[in-house]
């Protein structure tokens, strides 16, 4: 993308803010997740919000997992991606209704998004092992391994749209 992409400009604030306000109403707490060489820099900008990675280095949405499970103070943690500002404003309700012992992630449009996800505290141990031992190095993984479950959610088509390139953007500021 050229810059930090939750940063980039959308729709007069920046394409994290997007996201912010479709997730905030639906958890009790927001965290956002960023690696520690760009905590400076987020931390300016959206204060105490922070959590800083609890990884040396960004290993993908995993290791966000991880540091937000680490910091989370209840027995669940909501997980959302920075690039996506048109999830559903119910997507934490839906994904409730399916919960039982284990992750449980959003299915769309035949495709599963597990970044879009909640994840019992009960697994932080065993997540924050398998990153650090290699053994887990997708949420793909992890799900796998914690026989996660995949939640049909009802939303709009374009629910799920993931920014990921310049053109993507600007697809976005149209829809």
């Amino acid at each position: 993308m050229g810059a930090l992409k939750p940063l980039m400009p959308f729709r007069g604030a920046a394409l994290i803010d997007a996201v912010i306000a479709r997730a905030a109403p639906q958890v009790s707490r927001l965290g956002i997740d960023v690696s520690r060489d760009e905590e400076p820099l987020f931390r300016a900008r959206y204060g105490e919000t922070i959590v800083p990675g609890v990884f040396a280095r960004m290993l993908g949405p995993l290791c966000g997992i991880v540091t937000g499970l680490q910091w989370s103070e209840t027995g669940w943690l909501a997980t959302f991606p920075c690039d996506a500002p048109f999830l559903p404003d119910n997507l934490v309700a839906q994904l409730e209704a399916r919960a039982d012992t284990r992750p449980v992630v959003a299915r769309h449009g035949g495709r599963v998004h597990g970044v879009c996800g909640l994840w019992p505290k009960s697994a932080l141990a065993r997540l924050k092992d398998g990153v650090e031992s290699g053994a887990l190095r997708s949420v793909r993984d992890a799900l796998a391994a914690f026989d996660g479950i995949e939640c049909d959610i009802a939303a709009p088509e374009n629910a799920f749209f993931n920014v990921n390139t310049p053109e993507d953007l600007k697809l976005a500021e149209a829809l």
